[in-house]
């Protein structure tokens, strides 16, 4: 490779402090594609209706096999991805913002992910969600601020639906879709995508594409060419599915059973089922669409793409119905496949690692420094390195502990069913390594501002023992007491730093 020149430059992150970052800007710098899905889970099989990517990313390079997110809700997870940051350090503490998030200050804009790829010399693009409706209203009308972080973009400004969508571009223009065909949102994303490829492949900065489809988020319409498509497919019966569970916190011990019969509550869960699956068919072929056109342009190789979610899903586990907001398995594990230069292929790394560390891997794959103040840690080395299935040596250099940390929305019902609540709200620690694999979460009545009062509820599970958590061991024999002690002193540790001191406090 040709030799780097290094620029330096004053980047003014706040009021209070100012970081010196030094950029290697090279001419073989590597093109970046980030997709990311909406409540796309793993747990239920989320990536069995994308065989492409499976065949194209996963089994040409890594899947991260203990991949969580700090928050399983859209707009905070959202905001995490874009800055490395734990949801409490962009947490509004009055109950305003994007489900709680203070997304739409100065600060936040100006320390998103694009803005720092930017100034390492790269060309940006964004299509499709980037946060919900509340993050984008500064964007989302006529003379509307301009998107940091990003040359080229299309935004959605509302959610919830398939067509007749909202967007913004970077010309300042909204503009609503159609109802026909041609309108599915999905293909909209897709082709907005390759055409901005197309314009920006014929210059000499290299491309980073931030894709975030929104299936398979409710009402996860499918393409009408899809809507046919897994007809005898039901929702996976899983261990906990329809499950009572007097011993959890409030929220799940007063779910009622779901009804069973034609239209009733099962048939409803399993027709979403199947919604979700059909509307991925269309995420499959927008990677397909991206990844042939890299490699007619001869940059397959040169170029890390990515796949991952905000986070997961339900599906009756518990009595849920739908929906996500909770500490469980099947709402904060989701996939995380990527490929690119130096990743073995069929290569897994069991490091516990989530979306906080997004923005700093992609930083560090793009050869830019990684600035001080994210919460985040690049996992760019160990994926390059991973080649096995198995914990090794190098993951005592790693975290084992993950925070896990969830604001109540208030009351949210879906089919019937109470899914949040103000006692939802939630600090949890999710511990895995070779010798444990555990969960520990506090509740908390209050919705808006945490301090650490007592908790309302609490619950400890042994996921070796209990992988679908039937059962909570807080306050049995059974529970582990010196490691429960350990997670909550985790806990407040990581919710009281900041920067990237958090995940080596311990």
């Amino acid at each position: 490779s040709s030799p780097c020149a290094m620029t330096q430059f004053l980047s003014i992150l706040s009021s209070l402090y100012a970081v010196l970052l030094q950029v290697a800007l090279c001419a073989n710098q590597p093109h970046i594609v980030f997709v990311l899905t909406d409540d796309q889970d793993l747990t239920l099989g989320g990536l069995t209706p994308m065989p492409n990517a499976v065949e194209l990313i996963q089994k040409k390079g890594a899947t991260l096999d203990n991949f969580f997110v700090t928050t399983p809700v859209c707009c905070p997870s959202r905001a995490t991805i874009l800055t490395g940051l734990y949801p409490h350090n962009i947490h509004s503490t009055d109950g305003s913002g994007c489900m709680h998030m203070n997304v739409t200050n100065l600060q936040f804009q100006e320390e998103m992910l694009g803005s720092w790829l930017q100034k390492a010399g790269y060309v940006t693009g964004q299509f499709g969600k980037l946060l919900n409706p509340p993050g984008v209203k500064p964007y989302c009308k006529k003379g509307g601020q301009k998107l940091p972080g990003f040359d080229h973009y299309l935004t959605m400004c509302n959610d919830n639906r398939y067509f007749e969508n909202s967007f913004v571009d970077q010309d300042g223009k909204v503009w609503t879709s159609g109802k026909q065909p041609e309108d599915y949102l999905t293909s909209i994303i897709g082709n907005t995508t390759i055409n901005w490829m197309k314009e920006a492949i014929k210059g000499d900065k290299p491309l980073f594409a931030y894709i975030s489809p929104h299936a398979p988020h409710v009402p996860a319409t499918p393409a009408p060419w899809y809507a046919d498509h897994f007809k005898d497919r039901k929702a996976p019966r899983t261990p906990n599915y329809n499950y009572s569970a007097p011993d959890h916190h409030y929220v799940i011990r007063q779910q009622q059973p779901l009804t069973a019969g034609h239209g009733k509550e099962e048939d409803k869960v399993d027709e979403l089922f199947r919604n979700r699956w059909r509307s991925l068919l269309s995420v499959d072929d927008l990677i397909v669409a991206v990844m042939n056109f890299l490699e007619e342009h001869g940059q397959l190789n040169n170029t890390y793409i990515m796949l991952t979610s905000d986070h997961g899903f339900q599906l009756g586990q518990f009595r849920l119905p739908s929906c996500k907001l909770q500490v469980y398995e099947h709402d904060i594990r989701v996939p995380f496949i990527i490929r690119g230069p130096g990743i073995a292929e069929n290569s897994h790394y069991k490091g516990i690692s989530g979306n906080v560390d997004i923005a700093p891997t992609i930083m560090e794959l793009a050869g830019v420094q990684v600035p001080p103040f994210m919460n985040g840690r690049s996992f760019a080395k160990r994926i390059t390195q991973a080649t096995t299935n198995t914990f090794n040596e190098e993951n005592t250099s790693w975290r084992d502990m993950y925070m896990i940390e969830y604001w109540s929305l208030g009351k949210v019902v879906r089919y019937d069913h109470l899914i949040d609540g103000p006692n939802n709200t939630y600090l949890a620690a999710r511990l895995l390594n070779s010798t444990h694999d555990f969960l520990y979460a506090e509740f908390y009545p209050d919705g808006t501002e945490l301090n650490f009062g007592t908790p309302v509820e609490y619950e400890f599970y042994n996921l070796t023992k209990e992988p679908w958590q039937l059962k909570n061991e807080y306050g049995s024999s059974d529970a582990n007491s010196e490691v429960m002690a350990e997670m909550k002193r985790f806990i407040r540790a990581e919710y009281g730093c900041h920067g990237n001191a958090c995940p080596q406090l311990l």
